[in-house]
């Protein structure tokens, strides 16, 4: 059922021994908003542990905080558009009692989602807290400002509205570090991340008289430049800003059969339908799956669905 900022206000101030689930292969969004909630509501007095089934990326640690994990009777995810995303295996199967999620194709899953067509979870989360009339420390309001930040682009994306902006300016009025944020999301590239996405650009191809754009990360590039997943951040956005090309796929191979995809589109096409045909999910602009298969598989089957949007 979908509530509002109010109705989701009123659910949190009433539970406590809460756990905050964060999206496999997490982002700065859904850990910036998840330990922004957390630590507003710790102040409050309640007790939360945000949970997380992949590792979190090296140019995320700097504010991530991990708490010991305690049995639970509320869980909440947050940027969360389907159960898919928690990860694989049981976790699947555990009650949602909450979701605070910015994803127009969020299957609604959860016994109550709280469902804003926002610049980004982080965004939903700062008005959720204004309305619970939580305080935000210096340390909530970095960690927002990194999960905006990391949605929108660093305040670029179309999606960015005068209100993403009022709400960039508000986090900073109340200490946030963006230089920070800056650093670790933008400037901190290791020599093997230099060299993976110069072979990467250098490999990449071209389909329907350039409107599409592919790159095809497989596993052998990754060990050539001993690079992990961690440092492919930002290589997905890099095709729609080539002039001509309407849809840009990054394809990322990974050890256990799946391919990692992400997708960037113009205002020409619409990432999210390509990557619902695969049980993924996002925005019209910016979404992703995973997909079972070869790179060569993955990446004719991708062709296919995006040629639709053409």
């Amino acid at each position: 059922m979908k509530i509002t900022i109010k109705e989701c206000a009123r659910i949190l101030k009433e539970q406590d021994y809460i756990r905050i689930h964060c999206h496999r292969d997490p982002d700065g969004d859904t850990i910036g908003s998840a330990m922004a909630l957390m630590d507003a509501l710790c102040s409050m007095g309640k007790r939360v542990y945000v949970s997380c089934t992949s590792p979190i990326p090296e140019n995320l640690r700097f504010i991530y905080k991990n708490y010991e994990p305690f049995p639970e009777k509320f869980n909440v995810t947050v940027d969360v558009s389907t159960v898919k995303l928690l990860g694989d295996g049981e976790i699947r199967d555990l009650p949602i009692d909450l979701c605070i999620d910015h994803h127009i194709s969020n299957e609604l899953y959860a016994k109550n989602t709280c469902l804003y067509d926002y610049s980004s979870a982080g965004e939903l989360v700062f008005d959720l807290l204004e309305e619970m009339g939580a305080k935000i420390s210096s340390y909530g309001a970095t960690a927002l400002f990194l999960a905006v930040s990391s949605d929108t682009g660093s305040f670029k994306f179309s999606g960015v509205t005068s209100k993403t902006l009022r709400c960039g300016a508000c986090l900073l009025d109340l200490g946030a570090d963006a230089d920070a944020v800056r650093k670790n999301l933008y400037e901190s590239k290791k020599k093997s991340r230099v060299g993976l996405e110069a072979m990467a650009l250098s490999r990449m191809e071209y389909f329907d008289n350039d409107r599409i754009a592919v790159i095809s990360i497989p596993l052998e590039m990754m060990e050539k430049f001993k690079a992990n997943e961690d440092e492919l951040g930002g290589i997905a956005s890099l095709p729609t800003a080539i002039e001509g090309v309407d849809i840009g796929i990054t394809l990322k191979e990974r050890d256990n059969g799946y391919i990692r995809v992400s997708v960037r589109t113009s205002e020409r096409a619409d990432a999210c339908l390509i990557c619902r045909a695969f049980d993924g999910g996002g925005h019209v602009r910016a979404s992703g799956c995973r997909i079972k298969a070869s790179l060569q598989d993955a990446k004719e089957r991708l062709l296919q669905e995006g040629r639709k949007q053409l």
